[in-house]
Formats: C-alpha cells, structure tokens, sequence
C-alpha cells in the first residue's frame, strides 16, 4: 500500500505536497519523495524513511514551482531501497521528461518488463511503478504516441491496480485503473487542482473536495487548461474492501464511504447473535478502535482502551522482515498495569494476516491477568493472497487459509474466535457489488491477475 499527493497551480507545490504525504503517512514508511516542476524543468529528491524526516524544510526549498508530486511507500513490489523509492523519472537524452508516482501492483508486471529490456532500458529497482513509467516514456518518446496516447496505450496493455500521478515540466496527469481498486480523490485550493490517495490530505490542506478520480479516466492540467478522457472504459467495480477495514484513515472518505462509520457498522455486525458471555471490549489500536466501539454498543458492553500503542514504531503488518515483526509486538503495543487482571476479555481487531501479532498479544493479555480472551475479527478470514497492492504473503503464510475458525483460535490461544461473515461485511456498504473480495474468497477480477513467472 502506498499514497499519493499532487498539486498543480499552487506556488511552493512542494510543502503542500510534503504536508498532504504527512497526513497519508500510515499509508507507507519504508521511503517518500517528492518531484515538482518550474521554469521548465523538473527537479526530485527522495529518502528513507518517514516524511519529516526526509523531506525538511532545506529539501523542499530546492524543489521550487508551482507543480508537484509526491509519494509514500512500503514495498510490496520490490524491497525498501532508494531506488525503489518514488516519483521515478524517465530520461531521454539525458533529460528528464517527467515524474511518475503510483499506488497499486501490476499484475502482468513481468511480461512488461520483459518488453522494456528488449527496447534496450535498464530498470533500476525492482517496483511497479518504475514499469509503468518506462512504458509511458518508451511510447510516448520513441513510438512517437506523445504522453496523452502513451497512457491510453498503459490503460490498455497494464492489467491490475494503478492510481497514477505523472507530472511533465508544464503539466500534470493522473489516471486510475479501469475497477478503481486503489482510492485517488480530487480537490480544489483556491484554484489549484490537489489529488490524493485520500481525502484526509484535503482536510489538512484545506482544500475543497471535488470528487473521486472516476475509475478508468485520464485528467490533465496544463497552461491551456484542464481536459478529461477515458482512456480505458470503466469495468466493473472492483474497490478494495481492505481500504474501509484497514488501510484508510478513519476521517477520510474513500469510495464514497466514510471510513469511520463502515468501521463502526463492521462492529454490529460483528455482534449479531454473538451470546458470547465477557465484561469488557477492547480494541487493538488503532483500525479497529470504532469497530469495538460499534461492537461493545451493540451488546451493551463497557469499551475501553485497554492496549496502549506506541505511534513510534511502525505498523507490525508491513514491516518486510518476520523477525522485526516478532519483536516489534511489544513495542508497538503495552496493557494498561492491573487494568485487565481478572477480565473475561472481547479483543476486537481489524483482520488476522500471518497471526503472529495477534498471538502475541493474547498472550501478552494473559500475562496481565485476563482471564478469558475472545477475539472479534471484523473481516472474513483472510484465505487468499492479494494481487492488487496489499501486502499479504503466500497462501501458505496465511494462518486461516487451510485451518478453520476452532483451529486458529487454538493457534492463537485465544477461547473463542468468531470472524465477520462475508454477507455481514457486504451488508455495511452502500453498493457491495462495487468492492473486490478476493483475498476472502479467491475469486480474482478477471482480466486482472496475470501469471507471475
């Protein structure tokens, strides 16, 4: 998962881009980068790291102009290096033409990259979105295709999820994947066009929301102004339904769902005919807090935040390495002393991945004195490896994909583990036919998920 950011028309696009990346922070930590455009010519600096720390004040005072573009990463093609780190640029003749910044995974990535090396380009990292951007340049400088028929031809040819900022030195495109897997909005400040992976980022710039990027369309702005295409007819839907359980902040508005009340919607839900006997409802901070809110509501239940998380410490789900994802637990997550002791417990979290968290911290709770421990999972079991962007593993690292729900609570340790079902998650949405359940229960988008050889 990662975000994107892009402002055309605003002078120091830079900062603005810089602060909309912070907002979407949880959406990538592994790198950022920002790329922006003035008097004809494009300058980019990319780091490790978090976007304070790699994008200071000295730093973005290098990046002038009225244009930028910029991105939050964690690997999900390709590790946690520089060179995957994005915008990308490609060159001709020893020229930057333009930056590209992406969020989503290509699924017939290596088909493309094979293309790409036969016309003689090296790729530098290892990332979807560097594809993408040799692609378009190959088309559009060496086909003679221009920018605007290299990106309908993208449309055509990449298969999977894509939500695409490509800024030129005079212009700045952003395209969307024909089933609008990945979110991308647009706003308005004061004039200035603003897009981002999520709403949150026009509530911090204070901008104008305009609407969401329609799945399947090319919009550009440039000194004659703005022009939308289709470059790809929109297919059937295919949001992820991952972004409202997990991903997406909790104020922001994705898919036309305000992420907060799907959250607290998934905890009823969750609840129904659950006569399961306990005194306390505790999420696993912070996705699932709404959810548990929702969840102790509808069961006249007390809610309280019996686990306090440390912010410090990046998300335990993407760290790349299962050792630092081991010992991250306790640093990430510490029981408020005595609060719990005695406790017949209802944890509620988002989902259960590899189930290596989740284990660890029931039996950190024991440790502090609960006395029962029932997990409350607001999703279906996780069954399915994700193709579109989401950073599952193998089949055969997912803990419920050959086990059953008595097999994993046992696993886990816990007393009893009850998941959503996927009829009570289709039923918080307005329009579940929209959404894309893959990793629940392994029917892919066709046309979407090519063989990976």
């Amino acid at each position: 998962m990662c975000g994107i950011a892009g402002i055309f028309g605003r002078e120091e696009a830079s900062g603005w881009v810089a602060e909309a990346l912070f907002a979407q922070q949880h959406r990538g930590q592994d790198s950022c980068g920002v790329a922006s455009a003035d008097s004809g010519a494009l300058r980019r600096h990319r780091g490790l790291g978090l976007v304070r720390e790699a994008l200071g004040p000295e730093t973005l005072r290098r990046l002038p102009g009225a244009a930028a573009i910029g991105h939050v990463r964690y690997p999900t093609q390709g590790g946690a290096t520089l060179e995957n780190a994005q915008p990308h640029l490609f060159m001709k003749d020893g020229v930057p033409r333009f930056a590209l910044a992406s969020n989503g995974d290509i699924t017939n990535l290596p088909e493309l990259r094979r293309e790409i090396e036969a016309r003689g380009y090296a790729l530098d990292g290892t990332n979807d979105a560097e594809v993408i951007a040799k692609a378009i340049g190959i088309w559009a400088f060496e086909d003679g295709l221009g920018l605007d028929g290299a990106i309908a031809r993208w449309m055509r040819r990449g298969t999977g999820a894509y939500s695409t900022l490509l800024l030129t030195p005079s212009h700045l495109y952003a395209f969307r994947d024909p089933h609008g897997f990945r979110p991308m909005s647009l706003g308005d400040l004061e004039g200035a066009a603003v897009l981002c992976s999520e709403t949150v980022a026009l509530d911090t710039l204070r901008a104008r929301f305009v609407e969401h990027v329609p799945p399947g369309s090319i919009l550009r702005w440039g000194p004659e102004g703005t022009a939308r295409a289709v470059g790809l007819a929109p297919a059937a839907l295919h949001h992820c339904i991952f972004e409202l359980i997990y991903f997406s902040r909790p104020d922001s508005r994705v898919f036309e769902e305000h992420v907060f009340e799907i959250r607290r919607r998934i905890g009823e839900a969750l609840a129904a005919g659950d006569e399961t006997e306990g005194d306390l409802v505790i999420p696993i901070p912070d996705s699932s807090n709404y959810m548990a809110l929702g969840y102790a509501n509808a069961r006249g239940l007390p809610y309280a935040m019996g686990l306090v998380r440390n912010h410090y410490v990046g998300r335990t789900f993407i760290a790349p390495e299962q050792q630092v994802r081991d010992e991250s637990v306790r640093l990430k997550f510490n029981p408020l002393p005595g609060f719990l002791e005695g406790k017949r417990l209802f944890v509620v979290d988002d989902s259960i991945v590899r189930g290596t968290t989740i284990k660890k911290l029931v039996r950190m709770l024991r440790e502090n004195g609960a006395r029962e421990v029932h997990l409350r999972i607001g999703s279906p079991p996780i069954r399915h490896s994700c193709y579109y962007g989401i950073d599952t593993p193998e089949r055969d690292k997912l803990v419920a994909a050959y086990r059953s729900e008595q097999e994993v609570a046992q696993l886990l340790g816990a007393d009893t583990l009850r998941y959503l079902t996927l009829e009570g998650l289709r039923a918080t949405v307005a329009r579940p036919g929209d959404f894309c359940y893959a990793c629940f229960t392994g029917n892919y988008p066709a046309g979407t998920k090519e063989p990976q050889v």
